[in-house]
């Protein structure tokens, strides 16, 4: 068996150098190599085989981290889950990977898998191969609800790191502050194996507080939210700030006034970026350059982009083959040459600078995190009294949007009953899907063909 460069690289590192701080745990990449091999010993034991897909769907600790590690080293298919995610949101998903082994606290949510809260440890396996050059399948929301599987590999992974590299300059002496959750492109990738393949050091948390960073951190990935929470922090306290080479913000727009703001308190201007699960990163304002507000930037080295039709499409060795194991899906993803349409309405100026202008998707992005608005609608469709429901996303200042649901009432419950009864059913769902705010309306927007027009119900339902 090959194994994948990427692999190599990170095998390299110096053993005795710190890779991750978690609380009062320090682990060396030494450690990192032992506690992947023990596990991956613990993952054959179970009947894991180079291929199989296991899902992780665990909070951010050191048992997610051997979770990753143990299946890096026995070859096994990585499925990274919302830790928040409820039996009914993870259906589909457990569908469509059909996982040999699943880590959760919740057996419920994976029937008929074996499931473990946390992985256990074996005698070492040091292949850190596989049969495969996938290493992850990560589910997107899609438009219709279902989420779709992208299939990721050490390919795709090393092309887009190494171009990343050129732009933000990590490097083995630089700290990495990561709040993100890992089990997204931007914090499993980017963030995670983008300070694997580098030798840098994380400083690992399980959740963004807007509280003073450590002093030896120099590079900061977060999401409009975050930098929103942190702004009063940085007006007060700028010299806290002063220590950093790099702070980058996405997964959703930053206002331009945000970053101007930020920019005015600590001489720092947010370092913008734009990719999808299907893509990892596409493109990415310069670290030493010219970086536009309101602009995620220039295409990555090998990247191409294209606005067709006021669509942003792109071509390159980070995008992914073809969703799994739904291909018939890739028919409306790709033209004919081979450009992955994005979904996303961009503009791209003279210079080349791509700015992301709206979302053809109806995707609704609460503090940074896809919600489909269709799996929303399911949900409550099935609350007795209503006839009709449509979801959109409503402005935030906090966490950019939140979902609203306007719902038509068949007349058959009261209306402060019925409120009830959607939120009880809301409660199905994690956190950031749950509506927000419930219009009670006499009608959806919809067209002539009876498709109903998400883009209006904003305006129409809530005044927005």
């Amino acid at each position: 068996m090959t194994r994948p460069t990427f692999l190599r690289r990170f095998l390299a590192h110096d053993p005795a150098r710190v890779a991750i701080q978690y609380g009062e745990q320090a682990l060396s990449f030494g450690h990192l190599r032992e506690l992947g091999e023990a596990t991956a010993g613990w993952l054959r034991a179970q009947g894991v085989t180079p291929g199989d897909r296991v899902c992780i769907h665990l909070d951010t600790s050191i048992d997610l981290l051997a979770a990753h590690l143990g299946c890096m080293a026995v070859g096994a298919v990585r499925v990274p889950l919302n830790a928040h995610y409820r039996a009914i949101e993870l259906a589909p998903i457990v569908e469509d990977a059909a996982p040999a082994l699943a880590f959760s606290a919740s057996p419920a949510c994976f029937p008929g898998v074996p499931t473990f809260s946390a992985p256990g440890r074996g005698p070492p396996v040091c292949d850190w191969a596989g049969l495969d050059d996938v290493t992850g399948l990560l589910f997107t929301s899609g438009t219709t609800g279902r989420a779709k599987g992208a299939p990721q590999t050490w390919t795709m992974w090393e092309s887009n790191l190494d171009a990343l590299q050129a732009r933000w300059q990590l490097g083995d002496r630089d700290v990495l502050l990561l709040t993100l959750p890992l089990f997204h492109t931007h914090g499993l990738v980017v963030g995670l194996h983008g300070a694997w393949l580098r030798g840098a050091r994380v400083v690992l948390r399980d959740r963004f507080d807007a509280v003073e960073p450590p002093a030896e951190v120099t590079h900061f990935y977060g999401v409009p939210t975050y930098f929103r929470r942190w702004l009063p922090l940085m007006r007060v306290r700028p010299e806290l700030f002063g220590g950093f080479r790099l702070l980058v913000s996405g997964s959703d727009g930053l206002p331009v006034e945000v970053s101007d703001a930020i920019f005015a308190a600590t001489g720092h201007r947010i370092l913008e970026r734009y990719g999808m699960t299907e893509t990892v990163m596409i493109a990415s304002n310069p670290g030493a350059g010219e970086r536009r507000a309101g602009s995620v930037g220039t295409a990555l080295p090998g990247t191409d982009i294209r606005v067709i039709d006021g669509e942003v499409q792109v071509r390159g060795p980070g995008v992914f083959g073809g969703y799994w194991p739904r291909a018939e899906a890739d028919a409306a993803a790709f033209t004919a040459d081979g450009y992955f349409r994005t979904g996303d309405a961009g503009e791209l100026d003279p210079d080349g600078y791509l700015r992301i202008i709206g979302r053809k998707k109806d995707l609704i992005i609460v503090g940074g995190v896809n919600v489909s608005p269709a799996e929303v609608e399911r949900v409550l469709a099935t609350v007795p009294g209503v006839a009709d429901v449509g979801c959109c996303g409503l402005y935030d200042a906090d966490l950019n949007e939140v979902v609203g649901a306007a719902v038509v009432s068949d007349g058959t419950v009261e209306e402060g009953e019925l409120r009830g009864l959607l939120e009880a059913a809301a409660r199905q769902l994690s956190g950031l899907k749950r509506p927000r705010r419930v219009a009670f309306v006499a009608g959806l927007p919809k067209n002539a063909l009876g498709k109903l027009q998400r883009g209006r119900i904003a305006g129409e339902a809530f005044g927005g």
